[in-house]
């Protein structure tokens, strides 16, 4: 590859060849589907790096972005746009010699150019011509001034250019602002996007001077905790435990989705091209290597699930284990006993666990009456938690043969076993003398360990409840004893737990994982345990009375 490659300017001109090439009414019509769907620089980034893979003999593409222009340059065989047919395989769309069988390629559409041209003047230089479009009609220097809207004009060069070189000097309104944070966010889509053309092509992309070549599939996940990696004659399969970061799908080496669905991390690299809608950006139905990776990729999924312990189910991972369970017969038996669902209460539950039982409780979130239920040995099922709901569905279904046990409605047996499920605030002025030493305490301690909530006193058989954002009842429930010394510290737990809750517990107070953490955080904070030391000590050294006053607490 020549030197000029990198800042290439083929503005010199012969009298002897300047043609000019219009495009046709059904291009101009390709055309509005490329604006419509291929909106962003990395597509049209993508386009150019596609082509320069694609050229015969080509070992590199060089790829240098600013916010201003962009230069896209390979050494492969060029094209003569010295010649009629050079120039049309690069101004006509849909008129390039590459077809969607073809895996040797990997364009599919001969769309590329329209992609390109529609994101700034754009100057397409090979051999001795270079081929110019100004699309949006915005620059007035030749040899863009004679050209505008869908028309593109051939230039003759003072010197050649070895391979094809594209450059891109940007429209603003196509960008964005030079000191845009999202640049930095196109810098690192580039190498996501080109990261296995390497290995797939060996041809070399190197993009603002770095190679964005990652290697061998599997390597992405060699350092992964549990991971299952395959490889068949249509992909390399690379699965890790990471469903929330998604599956990467790569046609041929090329990026093209991320699927959020597929209920694993990882990445699928196809070995030749997978069959892609028009702004390739996913994988078309009736794909048949995409279904037949799609086969290899269930099994793979379902032996990553079983390397899983039941600790380090997410709630993803759960449901679509569930999904796979309540459809399949083998894999209920397989994993009937690993706990999948959910009760009341957040615990986790497996299908045998259900099933031993007579009866069980349906609801959808939970309440006072149903924790307390748990707390006694029944099985209310939560169906807010996405697997448990998948379970409870596929048992009212006909078409399948999930089994269930009987359902009872869980207030009235809530009312039979005596589980009083009312809530009830009191005004201040209902309160006891002991109520109101207890409340103003807790008020103290509130603002003392920077909890933002209103303090209030009730009546329940929880100890408090709250709504999660602006108010916490206490009740004579969170009280043990008399002694100051302990029920002082009774109201400085019960305050730190229902902190912890940040969504209202009145009818859900499931404890899971999520909640336990902040509240071992706040509980064993020195700072918040500093703050409750002193307000104990300046109670013992100079009274109630006086230190409620220090602080600005009362009795409204």
């Amino acid at each position: 590859m020549s030197e000029q490659a990198t800042s290439p300017d083929p503005s010199g001109t012969d009298p002897s060849r300047t043609d000019t090439v219009e495009m046709t009414t059904a291009d101009q019509v390709a055309q509005y589907l490329i604006e419509d769907q291929m909106a962003d620089l990395t597509d049209a980034i993508r386009e150019a790096v596609q082509n320069g893979v694609d050229s015969p003999g080509s070992s590199r593409v060089l790829v240098s972005v600013t916010p201003h222009r962009t230069v896209v340059c390979d050494d492969g065989a060029g094209v003569d746009l010295g010649t009629e047919q050079g120039t049309r395989d690069l101004s006509v769309l849909g008129a390039g010699t590459k077809t969607r069988a073809d895996d040797t390629t990997l364009g599919e559409w001969g769309i590329g150019t329209g992609a390109i041209i529609a994101k700034g003047a754009v100057r397409l230089w090979s051999g001795q011509h270079a081929l110019c479009f100004d699309y949006q009609d915005r620059r007035e220097a030749e040899p863009f001034g004679t050209v505008s809207g869908r028309e593109g004009v051939v230039l003759a060069t003072d010197h050649a250019f070895d391979g094809v070189c594209v450059r891109i000097d940007h429209y603003e309104t196509e960008v964005p602002d030079p000191d845009s944070y999202r640049w930095q966010r196109i810098y690192e889509r580039l190498h996501e996007r080109f990261g296995y053309l390497t290995f797939q092509t060996d041809v070399d992309v190197v993009v603002n001077g770095e190679s964005v070549d990652r290697g061998h599939p599997f390597d992405a996940v060699a350092n992964s905790r549990v991971a299952v990696t395959r490889e068949t004659a249509d992909a390399y399969l690379a699965l890790e435990h990471a469903p929330e970061q998604g599956l990467d799908i790569y046609s041929n080496g090329l990026y093209v989705m991320t699927d959020h669905d597929a209920g694993v991390g990882g990445g699928i690299v196809s070995k030749g091209n997978l069959t892609l809608n028009f702004a390739r950006t996913a994988v078309q139905s009736g794909c048949e290597r995409w279904g037949r990776i799609q086969d290899t990729l269930a099994d793979a999924r379902i032996e990553l699930y079983d390397q899983l312990s039941d600790t380090a189910l997410d709630g993803q991972t759960r449901a679509m284990m569930a999904e796979l369970m309540t459809t399949d017969q083998t894999l209920r038996e397989r994993w009937r006993d690993r706990d999948l669902f959910q009760l009341a209460t957040e615990t986790p539950v497996s299908l045998a666990q259900v099933q031993t039982v007579p009866q069980i409780g349906v609801q959808e979130g939970a309440s006072h009456g149903a924790d307390a239920l748990v707390e006694r040995g029944t099985i209310i099922l939560d169906t807010t938690d996405p697997a448990t709901k998948q379970l409870v569905q596929a048992a009212d279904t006909p078409e399948t043969d999930v089994t269930l046990p009987d359902t009872f409605d869980v207030a009235t047996r809530a009312q039979q076993v005596g589980v009083w499920q009312g809530y009830s605030q009191l005004a201040d002025t209902e309160l006891t003398t002991r109520q109101a030493r207890y409340l103003l305490f807790a008020r103290a301690l509130a603002d003392a360990i920077g909890i933002d909530r209103s303090i209030a006193w009730g009546e329940a058989t929880a100890d408090a409840w709250t709504d999660g954002r602006t108010q916490i009842v206490v009740t004579d429930s969170a009280v043990t004893s008399s002694k100051r010394v302990v029920w002082s510290h009774d109201i400085f737990l019960t305050l730190c737990h229902e902190a912890a809750h940040d969504r209202s517990d009145k009818n859900r107070t499931a404890h899971g994982r999520r909640f336990e953490s902040r509240f071992r955080e706040l509980v064993e904070d020195p700072e918040v345990r500093a703050a409750y030391t002193e307000l104990v000590t300046a109670i013992h050294e100079r009274g109630f009375t006086q230190v409620f006053a220090d602080r600005g607490v009362s009795i409204g």
